[in-house]
């Protein structure tokens, strides 16, 4: 193949180019022994709540964010969470999954397979066609169902499970209260602004829109005598819990081009937010050190 690099050049296939890179990066910082397995999946974790937390996963598949980088992924506004993923983060578990369901079967690892890779294609370019014969040819079987789920569809990736059949527990902590409210925020010198209101969530419900600055919020307080008004200043979203104790309906005061506007917004009962951690270390160990055992 020859490339034009004065031009904008599309492929599908940047979950693999960028996405298995970034999924070495960390692993290969573990396997040097710069860092520790507890440090490898605090960075996991990272990887993994980027990917759970993006509306967007399940609107695009990480192939189209491949193909869609030059039009979307550089080219992002308030609307790209809901409307694309990343082909960095999703690449990077995709590879994860590929290479635990691998070393689950116990024919071979990604490890193996990349370095096939490298070989059959010689270090130049490569196709999807290629990646699928490999593995083929080294994990005993078609790998078409995986791929067409994973790489080609919208489907949840088995992150979890297959963790869990290597030694890594997944835990539900609580999530900060702007991934609760499904906003993401800028704070600075005391203002609350709205970068992006993600789909689905009490935000967008309330009619938080991008760019309104977030005031502050008020209620009536039933528990008082007559009814008492609430209003408090809000510098930072995770200020929330204190101000408002036990009060889950509120008014959120907030300011879009220039006029005051009151949003009824709803605080969720429970968010979650993923933590991942070693349970039995000698099933983690061969992952870790780039063993097949």
């Amino acid at each position: 193949a020859t490339y034009d690099y004065t031009q904008e050049n599309y492929t599908e296939l940047l979950w693999f180019f960028e996405g298995f890179t970034s999924y070495y990066d960390d692993l290969m910082l573990r396997r040097a022994d710069l860092i520790d397995d507890a440090t490898y999946f605090k960075l996991l974790t990272k990887t993994f709540n980027q990917v759970d937390q993006a509306p967007g996963r399940l609107v695009q598949s990480v192939a189209q964010a491949s193909f869609d980088a030059w039009v979307k992924y550089y080219r992002q506004d308030e609307n790209t969470p809901n409307a694309t993923i990343s082909y960095y983060t999703k690449g990077a578990l995709v590879a994860l999954c590929f290479d635990l369901t691998l070393r689950a079967e116990g024919k071979t690892t990604l490890d193996d397979v990349m370095r096939a890779l490298w070989a059959r294609c010689q270090g130049g370019p490569m196709a999807e066609a290629d990646f699928a014969a490999v593995l083929q040819e080294l994990g005993g079987r078609s790998f078409a169902k995986e791929i067409a789920a994973w790489v080609h569809s919208t489907r949840e990736l088995p992150v979890k499970k297959l963790l869990a059949q290597h030694g890594v527990d997944m835990h539900d902590d609580p999530a900060q209260m702007a991934q609760k409210l499904g906003l993401r925020v800028a704070e600075a010198q005391g203002t609350v602004t709205i970068k992006a209101v993600l789909r689905d969530g009490a935000a967008e419900k309330a009619g938080f829109s991008s760019n309104d600055e977030w005031l502050g919020v008020e209620w009536v307080d039933s528990g008082k005598k007559g009814g008492t008004l609430q209003a408090w200043r809000l510098s930072k979203v995770d200020d929330l819990p204190l101000l408002l104790g036990k009060q889950k309906t509120v008014t959120a005061l907030v300011s879009r081009d220039k006029r005051l506007l009151r949003l009824p917004l709803t605080i969720p009962a429970t968010s979650t937010t993923a933590r991942l951690a070693v349970k039995d270390a000698k099933a983690v160990a061969p992952w870790m050190t780039g063993n097949k055992t």
